[in-house]
């Protein structure tokens, strides 16, 4: 079940009004697609936040917009603190999307004992599949990773019925390898340190003479 988000009509722009809003606890965001005209809103950030802590993409629109859209682009401010903007698309269940969720890992590797580092490499993924079916992550089991081995897209465990990778299922999303050995610091680092001892030292001789 989709999270409702309230929006309504906003009729200004520009970069003082807009912060004006944020101060009030709004943000300005842009409702657009399925061949409609593009529609400025603003929308309350708490829900907002709410929606993103529950992991999901798509919402019910009320008020100015109706339907269902999907959160295209959540803007932060520099520091991931602040919600600045957000852009929703309309979508509809018979239609796909194109979206990235987050790649986590689940279990431990056999591998860590062997004194291997399980390595991952992909934390984002790019699939298609129905807006009402976009799921939180997707997971991968490393509880059979073995010093050595990877494992690839094509491992992913729960990959929702009808989606389709759009990433290539080949790329190696995590691997196990032993720990890169610890560059040492080269022996002629400190070599000057004696040279410049030696000529101090024959510098204050000379100045006793």
């Amino acid at each position: 079940m989709a999270d409702t988000l309230q929006v309504e009509k906003r009729d200004f722009t520009g970069k003082r009004r807009n912060h004006r809003l944020r101060l009030e606890g709004r943000l300005p965001g842009i409702v657009y697609g399925h061949g409609e005209e593009p529609i400025s809103v603003i929308v309350p950030a708490d829900q907002l936040r709410a929606i993103l802590r529950h992991g999901h993409k798509v919402v019910d629109l009320t008020g100015a917009a109706s339907g269902q859209a999907l959160l295209q682009d959540v803007q932060w401010d520099t520091f991931q603190q602040h919600l600045i903007h957000v852009d929703l698309l309309r979508v509809d269940a018979s239609e796909r999307v194109t979206v990235e969720v987050p790649l986590l890992l689940r279990g431990e590797a056999p591998g860590e004992k062997e004194g291997g580092v399980v390595n991952h490499i992909v934390h984002f993924v790019e699939l298609e599949t129905s807006p009402i079916a976009i799921p939180e992550a997707l997971h991968i089991n490393i509880n059979h990773l073995g010093l050595h081995q990877s494992l690839t897209l094509a491992d992913v465990i729960d990959l929702p019925s009808g989606a389709t990778l759009v990433t290539d299922p080949k790329t190696v999303a995590v691997h196990c390898e032993e720990p890169a050995p610890e560059v040492e610091e080269e022996a002629g680092a400190g070599a000057a340190e004696p040279e410049v001892i030696g000529r101090k030292a024959a510098e204050e001789e000379g100045e006793e003479a």
